[in-house]
């Protein structure tokens, strides 16, 4: 086979691959769950405190992202959240 038809084999198939993985993350959104804290007591025992997490949404795409002291970009577009 000649080499520029495996070039252009090649060449397509990692286009294609750009193309399914940029589908495959920009399908995902970000939904606001609540996390758990786990508090670990002096006698051993365990108890679960439900905390809210605040929310920041991002100014470029509308994404909701966890508000942080180092959380600086979106989770969906990458943009400056600040």
């Amino acid at each position: 086979m000649q080499p520029w038809v495996w070039l252009a084999a090649y060449v397509l198939g990692f286009g294609l691959l750009q193309v399914l993985l940029y589908r495959h993350f920009s399908d995902r959104t970000a939904s606001p769950q609540p996390t758990e804290r786990r508090v670990t007591r002096a006698d051993g025992g365990r108890r679960v405190a439900a905390e809210a997490t605040e929310t920041v949404v991002c100014g470029h795409c509308g994404a909701v992202n966890e508000s942080h002291s180092m959380i600086r970009y979106c989770g969906a577009c990458a943009e400056s959240l600040r």
